[in-house]
């Protein structure tokens, strides 16, 4: 069992070190096995006689929503967090830190949005299953308020992907506002807890506007 777990672990790695070089265009079950030092077929032994099974075990490790999906889960079971407000607030800045310092990550939301793949529509899916547990905690607060918190955040999300894909890939400013310094940074995280708090105080006002 230690060998194969062992061996798992070295397939995963060689894609990791595959996808760092050449992308998802260089992924091949040949080359992988190549990489790993191993035979083919124990790729299709381990992984339920699939490459992309393999393919699919390093991006849940590498996605960070997939990477993140159990300690917010932790967090919402030890309710670490007095409000959801600031929950919320640190995991889109965190997303941010992340996705701007890993190159893989980058690479994944590039594959995703540029190509037609069954792996990366599942992959998809399985991410937004795990944004649902966020969903239900701000659902609670916006029911009824007339603020669709699902939008802003699709908003943000969106917003933090394409911002730093086109200041790696393009350089230069974006708005204004050069994500390269810390100072730009800085100001892209404040905007984040800004918005968050902006919907959080309308949906509160809109609230108590239907009560009164």
């Amino acid at each position: 069992m230690r060998n194969r777990e062992l061996t798992k672990r070295k397939l995963i790695d060689a894609v990791g070190e595959i996808f760092r070089k050449e992308g998802h265009t260089g992924l091949g079950v040949n080359k992988v096995a190549k990489q790993a030092g191993v035979t083919k077929k124990l790729i299709y032994d381990y992984f339920e006689r699939d490459f992309d099974n393999l393919v699919e075990a390093y991006i849940l490790e590498t996605d960070y929503w997939m990477a993140f999906a159990d300690r917010v889960q932790e967090l919402i079971d030890q309710r670490s967090y007095n409000d959801n407000q600031k929950l919320i607030t640190d995991i889109l800045q965190n997303q941010f830190r992340y996705f701007f310092l890993d190159k893989q990550m980058q690479k994944l939301i590039l594959w995703e949005v540029s190509t037609n793949s069954p792996l990366m529509r599942s992959i998809h899916n399985a991410r937004e299953s795990m944004g649902q547990k966020l969903f239900e905690l701000t659902d609670q607060h916006f029911a009824n308020s007339g603020v669709n918190f699902r939008a802003v955040s699709a908003l943000l999300v969106g917003g933090i992907y394409y911002t730093i894909l086109h200041t790696r890939f393009n350089g230069g400013v974006f708005s204004d506002i050069d994500i390269a310094t810390e100072e730009g940074r800085n100001e892209m995280l404040k905007a984040i807890e800004m918005i968050v708090s902006w919907a959080y105080h309308a949906g509160n006002a809109n609230e108590g506007q239907q009560n009164s």
